[in-house]
């Protein structure tokens, strides 16, 4: 176990209320799971992938298909805490959130903010965003806004169009890098009432009086969140 590399830790629960079994939809013929575990594998800079699940049918399509995985907790209540579990069994100093239903995932952006968790140790925790003009996006509650600092960190993350007035803003992308000691302490703090208004988890750093380093990046990720969404998935993986 190495103390100063990075894992990459893909959550993934089978018992979704809004998309039941998800990881484990076809997309393109192949389970959304190890379209996921594919694109983790070409990131550089990481050592290490694995998938943490509580679902061993989510477990044996992803060992069959070559990638790694561990049982994890069923009663966990997020994705960030059963990462934090599967990071316990570990001893790397950087751990990457990459959720399970990020089949597009932007690569090059995960290598940037792996880039700076090791080129500056004083970061505990670091995301990605993506510059958008998208009018439509700004004022949906779907899509989370993040407004940051000149120096690059988090001032607030929202669901309501902010900075309000803004010809552009940046939207957030929901992949997450901690340092191992900070993500163990992290998941044991318990929800501000910002977090709890927003529904956004990563408020209770910010609430917490922690700073979330925000990595700019060009790419745009897609989730799937409900099944209606895997054809426009099914189009870009095509297209690439």
């Amino acid at each position: 176990m190495n103390s100063t590399g990075v894992l990459i830790v893909i959550p993934a629960r089978y018992g979704s209320t809004r998309f039941p079994g998800k990881p484990l939809a076809l997309i393109d013929g192949t389970e959304m799971i190890v379209h996921v575990a594919r694109r983790a594998s070409k990131i550089k800079g990481a050592d290490r992938v694995i998938v943490a699940t509580d679902d061993k049918r989510i477990r044996d399509i992803v060992t069959a298909s070559g990638f790694e995985s561990v049982m994890t907790a069923k009663s966990h209540k997020s994705g960030t805490s059963r990462v934090s579990e599967a990071a316990s069994m570990t001893r790397h100093g950087i751990i990457v959130n990459i959720q399970g239903d990020e089949p597009v995932l932007p690569v090059s952006g995960v290598e940037r903010l792996i880039a700076a968790m090791k080129e500056d140790r004083r970061i505990v925790m670091a995301t990605l965003a993506a510059r958008s003009d998208d009018r439509d996006a700004f004022n949906s509650r779907d899509v989370v806004k993040v407004v940051a600092s000149l120096g690059g960190d988090a001032l607030y993350f929202s669901r309501s169009p902010v900075p309000v007035g803004a010809a552009s803003f940046l939207q957030h992308i929901g992949i997450y890098a901690f340092r191992r000691k900070f993500l163990l302490e992290y998941t044991e703090l318990g929800k501000g009432p910002l977090e709890k208004i927003e529904d956004l988890e990563q408020l209770r750093a910010l609430e917490n009086g922690y700073n979330i380093r925000v990595i700019r990046c060009r790419e745009k990720s897609l989730g799937v969140d409900a099944p209606e969404d895997i054809k426009r998935v099914e189009k870009i993986i095509k297209k690439s």
